[in-house]
């Protein structure tokens, strides 16, 4: 038997072992030879879309080579510390350090290997199904598959790079230079976890000072204090007073001593201790993927919201005061396809107001509103000198106080109006509307001249049916010919509420396009780094159950106990990422108008439905291994 022979077998031999490592290596070789092969279409770049999409999905490739350079780095050392006994064998039957490296070297680059080719055959088997779900997520027009030459030797050159610089660095992770210790390799007695009461506390208080700081008022150095401390306390969580609290439990007879709880909990400590660096870093990327996710949703949410509640299909806003060359392109243009519509001249004054803090008002002439009002059915009253209604846009999350009666503006004269009424309805934008009679518009703007602008609002009737437009909807079209057209004429701009719109809800599709294959790489990668952690400990496991099974321990009672520790490895990371997760859309959501309960729930609720299916898979077959050894 040749000694590549040797390496093959060992690896046929250890198929239970290496399943998981080739299974996740050819996942993650795939989705990179996937966002190549959309990279390097010749449509994409004539795309409108096609450009973002392309830059994503670059980006997205370049983590994907980091996760599983971090993927592979973690297997190898974990399969080799599993497999110190068998080299304490070799060792003693006359092998050489340098053909141990050798055979792991090869055993790597086998595995390496079939997981480049079985990766690039699953991305071509699937590539048109990518291509046809890019098509519909990023609206764009039809993706003919091609043969991917300059994907399939990008994707070889690179994992065949990682996997030969992972491999050769093999020396390095066994570091065991007498037989005997490699023959004790993970039999070795684990020592009782150990934690410091200080390090506790400073969990405690750090996980508190971050949430403190983000009930207040935000800004980017309290956003990163506030992240600084969360890592801090979430690390210290799981080494220190993770162990603390399960010491706790164990004092707890009433608890400790029921049923199979002695079994179970005896050695969580353990188990979180040993992996709370891995239990670190899943729940800060899964809070991170879980948060962004909420927050894209949310942003499609308000979109739709914002367009829904905006009745004006055009804006035009001047500040020279003229009628712009954009109202006369506007009316031509639905003229020219035989639409009806209305237009509303109205000058803007924008002031801030001193009671509202960072808020401002537009403020506008009574009868220039009332022409306004009265074709969208909105209430008319009458209003004296220094008088105003305040008119609050829906889509705002900065709600008017409800006991508000003045409003005082900053500068020199510093006028001050008395609020007859209040109600909420977007108008112009998302800014509150302060209706004032003429006289008294008059009489500020002689003070704030420099701040009044001419605007004009286009209502269409015919496009306000409380539906969001389709992508070949007239309106669209229409928007994105008028955006498109630049005269180049200074002090003026055209928005069109369908463009606006479009604009949103295209880039929130890319950044979900891109999204769930980095969470499905993730995804698998997590499920793999918890089963390789299960593997390393199964011969350990072993014989603890083996010997419990010699006492008494029924099988049903194994599995309960199995089933417990294996569901807190996999759940106790996506716990803290979820509460994590509604934390900061609950306190982002308020103040960036951004992110609501649902949209986390469901985006939690994706990840944590993803990870059950992976929970089920690891079970089965961790289980299966420890049955064998039950008497």
């Amino acid at each position: 038997m040749s000694f590549r022979q040797f390496a093959f077998n060992n690896i046929r031999r250890n198929t239970s072992a290496y399943i998981a490592y080739f299974l996740s290596s050819s996942f993650a070789v795939m989705a990179f030879f996937t966002y190549l092969l959309f990279i390097h279409h010749p449509d994409i770049a004539k795309a409108p879309l096609g450009k973002m999409a392309s830059v994503g999905m670059e980006v997205a490739s370049y983590l994907t080579f980091i996760f599983s350079f971090l993927f592979v780095l973690y297997s190898i050392s974990a399969f080799l510390r599993v497999r110190l006994k068998e080299f304490g064998i070799l060792t003693i039957l006359g092998a050489q350090r340098k053909q141990l490296n050798w055979l792991i070297f090869l055993e790597n680059m086998i595995i390496g290997t079939l997981s480049v080719v079985t990766g690039i055959l699953g991305g071509l088997i699937f590539a048109k199904l990518f291509l046809l779900f890019g098509e519909n997520v990023l609206e764009l027009k039809n993706l003919p598959m091609y043969v991917p030459v300059k994907a399939i030797w990008i994707t070889i050159a690179a994992f065949m790079a990682l996997f030969f610089i992972m491999s050769s660095m093999t020396s390095f992770f066994v570091r065991q230079s007498k037989a005997l210790e490699m023959l004790q390799g993970s039999s070795k007695p684990k020592k009782e976890p150990k934690a410091s009461i200080w390090l506790a506390l400073l969990s405690v208080v750090t996980l508190s000072s971050s949430v403190f700081l983000l009930q207040g008022k935000l800004s980017e150095e309290s956003l990163l204090c506030a992240l600084l401390l969360d890592l801090i306390g979430l690390y210290f969580f799981f080494t220190q007073l993770s162990v603390v609290i399960i010491r706790i439990l164990k004092k707890n007879r009433r608890t400790y001593w029921r049923g199979i709880n002695l079994l179970w909990i005896s050695e969580l400590a353990y188990k979180v201790k040993d992996n709370a660096r891995m239990f670190f870093m899943i729940t800060m990327v899964t809070t991170m993927a879980c948060t962004s996710a909420s927050i894209v949703l949310a942003l499609k949410q308000q979109a739709e919201a914002m367009y829904k509640d905006n009745p004006f299909a055009f804006t035009v806003y001047s500040e020279d005061q003229k009628k712009p060359v954009f109202t006369e392109k506007i009316e031509q243009t639905l003229k020219n396809e035989g639409i009806t519509y209305k237009k509303f001249p109205i000058k803007t004054m924008f002031l801030n107001v001193k009671e509202l803090k960072d808020q401002s008002v537009n403020m506008v002439r009574q009868s220039e509103y009332e022409g306004m009002a009265r074709s969208l059915s909105l209430p008319v009253i009458p209003l004296q000198d220094h008088e105003t209604l305040l008119i609050q846009p829906t889509v705002t999350k900065k709600q008017l106080p409800v006991d508000l009666t003045h409003l005082s503006f900053t500068g020199k004269e510093r006028p001050e109006l008395t609020i007859k009424k209040m109600y909420n309805r977007t108008l112009i934008g998302s800014i509150t509307l302060a209706v004032v009679n003429d006289h008294t518009y008059d009489h500020i703007a002689k003070t704030y001249r420099n701040k009044i602008s001419q605007d004009y609002y286009y209502l269409i009737p015919s496009w306000n049916n409380k539906k969001v437009p389709t992508s070949n909807s007239t309106e669209l079209k229409i928007s994105a010919e008028l955006e498109n057209w630049n005269p180049s004429v200074e002090n003026g701009l055209i928005l069109a509420r369908g463009s606006q719109y479009q604009m949103t809800q295209q880039g929130a599709n890319v950044v979900i396009f891109v999204g769930l294959f980095i969470v499905a790489i993730f995804s698998v990668f997590i499920a793999s780094f918890l089963y390789f952690k299960l593997f390393s400990d199964l011969q350990q496991d072993k014989r603890y159950y083996h010997g419990l099974s010699k006492i008494g321990l029924s099988l049903k009672e194994m599995k309960r106990t199995a089933t417990n520790q294996i569901a807190l490895l996999f759940y106790i990371p996506i716990f803290f990422a979820g509460i994590q997760t509604l934390v900061g859309i609950s306190i982002l959501g308020d103040a960036y108008n951004t992110g609501t309960l649902t949209v986390g729930l469901t985006a939690i609720g994706i990840f944590v439905a993803i990870q059950t299916v992976y929970f089920f898979i690891v079970r089965a077959r961790y289980l299966a291994q420890l049955k064998n050894v039950m008497v």
